[in-house]
């Protein structure tokens, strides 16, 4: 079944804003974010990190779902590159998380201990616990969705 023009033109054109943006972030078109993770503390630089990559996960599964969609289930090779990268992005948000557990951890020895370790108080270390459950949360959630196209077979 021939495919029509504006399913290939839109196909080109998700390609081309891909190119774009490994482009834009090649040439260090992120420069300001760097600024702006050098004035915060390590587990605010991580919590940010791990939203922007759980954003990217949910969009990229959008993306792929939609796709499905307009190729009635199979896809294609874009479908399985998606799939990949979404998979590979699930790793990386999930050493995020690791390391998130890591900082607060450490955060709970520091304030056990009685050092005041970046002016936290008990009250910060409770919100970062309560930061590391919610992204765990968001993890798994985002791990479903992407199941959830095997699932439903």
């Amino acid at each position: 079944m021939p495919r029509k023009l504006g399913q290939k033109r839109d196909a080109d054109l998700g390609k081309l804003i891909e190119k774009l943006e490994e482009m834009h972030t090649e040439m260090g078109g992120d420069e300001k974010k760097v600024e702006e993770d050098s004035n915060m503390d390590e587990f605010t630089r991580l919590k940010k990190l791990s939203a922007r990559q759980v954003a990217e996960i949910r969009k990229m599964i959008s993306e792929r779902d939609d796709l499905l969609d307009a190729s009635s289930g199979s896809g294609g090779k874009q479908s399985v590159q998606l799939s990949s990268k979404i998979r590979e992005q699930l790793r990386g948000v999930q050493e995020t998380h690791k390391k998130m557990q890591n900082q607060l951890h450490q955060e709970e020895k520091d304030l056990a201990k009685g050092k005041k370790k970046n002016n936290l108080t008990a009250e910060d270390v409770e919100q970062h616990n309560q930061m590391v459950d919610l992204v765990s949360k968001h993890i798994a959630e985002c791990e479903q969705l992407e199941k959830k196209r095997y699932q439903s077979r």
